[in-house]
């Protein structure tokens, strides 16, 4: 008994189901070849961002960071006091701005200032110095002020205390420089920690420039 032969291609008998099974088998239905690609990876929605955004908070931060740069400077600055001396033997070639100072005198004029925050403040000149010396009007009479030399741009805001102080006898001149009687370094935190945040929100932003420039 011979097999019958049928011709290439031609269907298989419909009785023959294993035939069938292997003869309907081509590449393409190969299940590896046809496992689903991979699905493309979700953008981050921080990163899925307009170049015009990116770039407005990116000059807010930068801003921002270099209104912050002198308060965080001075909360890592040394804690040891400069010495600036004493009357008849002061040293303020030592000052530098922005640094914990220490120095002894009389004051020669003073006047009372209110803070935004509605705290008072007692400003006085002192005798044979060019030091406008900023303290809190609570604290009780000393000769002996420590505390921060204020950078030239954050003493802007004293000019018409110490013009007010000129009036009362105090010949601060032109190169005047406060210093802020109890204010220490590490005592406040915010302004490290803001600008911090400041630095994560513009790397970000910087990131997806990057991203938008190279896609």
């Amino acid at each position: 008994m011979t097999e019958e032969r049928r011709p290439s291609g031609a269907p298989p008998p419909d009785g023959d189901p294993e035939r069938a099974f292997f003869s309907d088998r081509t590449p393409d239905a190969d299940p590896v070849a046809q496992q689903a690609a991979p699905p493309r990876r979700r953008r981050s929605p921080l990163l899925a961002r307009s170049p015009a955004f990116a770039l407005l908070a990116l000059g807010a931060c930068a801003w921002l960071l270099w209104d912050l740069a002198p308060d965080t400077a001075y909360f890592f600055s040394p804690a040891a006091a400069v010495d600036l001396g004493a009357p008849g033997a002061y040293h303020l070639e030592r000052a530098r701005p922005n640094r914990l100072v220490r120095i002894q005198g009389a004051g020669v004029a003073q006047v009372r200032a209110s803070e935004t925050r509605g705290g008072e403040r007692r400003v006085l000149g002192l005798l044979g110095t060019n030091l406008v010396v900023d303290r809190p009007a609570s604290g009780g009479a000393t000769n002996v002020f420590e505390g921060r030399l204020l950078p030239r741009s954050r003493s802007a805001e004293y000019g018409p205390i110490v013009a007010a102080l000129a009036d009362r006898g105090f010949p601060a001149g032109d190169a005047w420089t406060v210093l802020r009687d109890g204010e220490r370094p590490r005592a406040r935190w915010s302004r490290p920690l803001l600008s911090l945040v400041l630095l994560v929100v513009a790397s970000i932003n910087v990131r997806a420039l990057i991203r938008h420039v190279v896609e």
